[in-house]
């Protein structure tokens, strides 16, 4: 744990549960708090780059979970507004380093593409006293 210059609590940790639980954090030492996870070196992003527009998001990610035995962190789909596509690309960010060559989904093994990591981190930001509301 660091305190950074902008006044903010740096917590830094390489295992994926223990970062979702400090995301549950409300109050350090009586202080409330508003938490952020920024994953850096324990995801994985990557590209399915023909979903049918029609499946939405969650089924998508309870899909992947059930017959990969991975765990989504983030989806993101990728459609122009007012388009009649379709497929669109999805980026889905899987917690865990080690990236699959292909997921099975809908009884087929789809080819992912691999994705550039973002370098970020953890940060918990304390509330002034005039934003907490007695």
């Amino acid at each position: 744990m660091k305190y950074t210059r902008q006044g903010k609590l740096l917590f830094s940790t390489s295992d994926p549960v223990c970062a979702a639980k400090l995301l549950t954090l409300q109050n350090v030492l009586d202080t409330p708090v508003s938490t952020d996870v920024i994953w850096k070196n324990i995801s994985s992003p990557f590209l399915i780059p023909d979903i049918p527009t029609k499946t939405t998001l969650e089924e998508l990610a309870n899909e992947l979970s059930c017959n990969n035995d991975i765990v989504i962190s983030h989806m993101r789909r990728f459609v122009k507004p007012n388009s009649s596509q379709e497929t669109s690309p999805v980026l889905i960010t899987i917690l865990g380093t080690y990236l699959p060559d292909s997921v099975k989904i809908w009884f087929i093994n789809q080819k992912i593409q691999p994705f550039n990591r973002q370098a970020s981190a953890m940060y918990l930001r304390p509330y002034s006293p005039s934003m907490v509301k007695p």
